[in-house]
């Protein structure tokens, strides 16, 4: 049931125009940041060992764009 409700709720995304559904998927990503503990510290971790120089803040404002242009592409993309 809920697999279902979630298809009809991206159906209905289809009608958005594009710049709505990315500024949709870019709040999208940025709640996913805010309440995706573990997946926020997954990609802060590996972030931390590629680029041990870059400063924290650095480090997690990049963290923030991928996940605002993840919610971006998922939903322009579907």
């Amino acid at each position: 049931m809920l697999t279902r409700l979630g298809l009809a709720l991206i159906w209905l995304l289809h009608f958005l125009p594009l710049k709505r559904l990315a500024r949709l998927g870019e709040v999208l990503g940025s709640l996913l940041f805010a309440f995706g503990r573990e997946r926020r510290h997954i990609a802060l971790t590996n972030l931390r060992l590629c680029y041990p120089q870059m400063a924290e803040a650095e480090r997690e404002q990049l963290a923030r764009a991928h996940f605002r242009a993840f919610g971006r592409s998922f939903l322009e993309r579907g």
